[in-house]
């Protein structure tokens, strides 16, 4: 009985000590394709606005960007984003951008670092058919403004 005892209480001990295995922010987004479906811009922002009164102008993807594909590859933490079958310019890459990921603040944080992205997006909400970001980046007029974008996946 004893031996039965001291069995039962290093099986439930090892139970307990064992962590359920969670997969990383990176490995959520790399298990689909996303693609940008909204696009907020802060009309005069360039600080984070806790109240998040901030006016916002719905910007639309052009028919020709609808289709790119952003790609999360965990296996080496990187990305890319792909035009899609529509390209905006025939000349353009089938690759338009490509670089390297890398989760900050305990997965609240994303930094998206290629050829023509520089960014660290906040990680606003997040569930298995889409993620919203925000991030501070510079508009057509360059000047820096809040972004806050919703991808959905593909």
């Amino acid at each position: 009985m004893k031996n039965y005892l001291m069995l039962m209480l290093c099986i439930a001990t090892f139970f307990a000590c064992t962590k359920e295995d969670e997969s990383s922010l990176i490995e959520d987004l790399s298990k689909n394709n996303w693609k940008k479906t909204s696009i907020l811009i802060s009309v005069d922002s360039t600080t984070a606005n806790p109240s998040d009164t901030i006016p916002n102008i719905l910007v639309t993807p052009s028919d020709c960007a609808k289709d790119n594909e952003w790609i999360f590859i965990a296996s080496n933490n990187t990305f890319k984003l792909d035009e899609g079958a529509t390209k905006c310019n025939s000349g353009d890459p089938q690759i338009k951008d490509e670089g390297i990921l890398e989760e900050l603040n305990n997965g609240n944080s994303l930094r998206v670092d290629g050829n023509g992205t520089n960014e660290i997006w906040e990680i606003e909400s997040r569930s298995a058919s889409s993620f919203r970001v925000s991030y501070f980046a510079k508009n057509a007029s360059n000047k820096t403004v809040k972004f806050r974008v919703t991808f959905s996946k593909i």
